[in-house]
């Protein structure tokens, strides 16, 4: 057990709500598992989130409803509700967690030039493009031991989270998960991108629904937000290519034909290179809500919450 944390944990958790004979007994690594037990309602994934066995999880769980005198969990299908008691000490153990983390925070100084670590951050080639070439600079001067890893994860990214397989995921569309929190990093509004020789004056609604277009499918799901948006409106386009990458899209609309309806932060980025004429789309369409996601055991991971400031700064640069 942490020296320091089981006094905070004592006047924050136990005086106010764990008054029984045998609470000495609890350990911090105890309160962490009930704080994600309640977030998960899974010892499989709460165990994965901590990096522990399943068997060490259930461990704790056994010690902490001996300690609290209460089952706190109860079997519902494949799930774990908590019972009344284990829902009263939600507020007070994110308290108690919380004071933890700043006791710790205050004596131990975080230092990114001493880390040595690799993260592994989930997400298609928007977040390649956007965040790497402004993030990974960065990191070289303020640290230098700090690697990167990008994998394509698909539409599997929520559940490795879940299961601790990535850090961080970024992206533009995410589901709602157990365990999970979003940062909301950045809006971008769609754009139209072509070929300069192959720009219109004007793109109008029907010179759009009337050229060929070229459609990313990052998750491998068919259709996207400009076809759903077609469809309320009881039109069509004409998609002769779908792919995984941005960059493939852009590519494709730089020398040929073809029209992509891009998030305007990664237009403006291939454009510094690549010849491209970027238009504003003849319809409304909702605007990408990028973001951070990561799994709710991180928030108060100084080296992680360090990097998701740091992409967080890197993003609103590039606005």
């Amino acid at each position: 057990m942490l020296m320091g944390a089981c006094g905070i944990i004592d006047l924050i958790v136990v005086m106010k709500e764990m008054n029984t004979a045998h609470v000495s007994g609890i350990e911090l690594s105890h309160l962490r598992v009930l704080d994600l037990l309640l977030k998960t309602g899974s010892t499989v994934q709460a165990a994965r989130a901590l990096g522990l066995t399943q068997s060490a999880v259930s461990h704790a769980l056994r010690r902490l409803r001996e300690g609290l005198e209460d089952p706190l969990f109860v079997r519902v299908g494949r799930g774990l509700a908590p019972t009344e008691r284990a829902l009263g000490l939600r507020a007070q153990l994110a308290e108690a967690l919380a004071a933890v983390e700043r006791v710790f925070e205050r004596s131990e100084g975080f230092d990114p030039g001493s880390l040595r670590a690799t993260f592994r951050i989930g997400g298609a080639d928007y977040a390649e493009l956007l965040v790497l070439p402004r993030l990974l600079p960065l990191l070289a001067t303020a640290a230098p031991g700090v690697d990167v890893t990008v994998i394509a994860a698909g539409d599997a990214v929520e559940a490795r989270l879940q299961r601790a397989e990535l850090d961080l995921a970024l992206g533009g569309y995410f589901e709602e998960r157990a365990g999970l929190m979003l940062r909301p990093l950045l809006r971008d509004p769609f754009v139209v991108v072509c070929a300069p020789q192959h720009a219109p004056q004007e793109l109008t609604l029907e010179r759009y629904l009337a050229g060929r277009h070229v459609l990313v499918t990052p998750r491998g799901l068919p259709g996207g937000m400009v076809d759903e948006r077609l469809a309320q409106l009881g039109l069509s386009r004409r998609v002769v290519a779908r792919t995984p990458t941005f960059q493939t899209a852009l590519a494709l609309a730089a020398r040929t034909e073809l029209l992509a309806t891009i998030p305007r932060s990664l237009a403006r980025e291939f454009s510094r290179t690549t010849a491209l004429t970027l238009l504003p789309p003849p319809l409304e369409l909702p605007e990408v809500r990028f973001a951070a996601l990561f799994a709710a055991s991180r928030q108060g991971d100084r080296a992680h919450r360090w990097l998701r400031e740091l992409i967080a700064g890197v993003i609103d640069v590039s606005r």
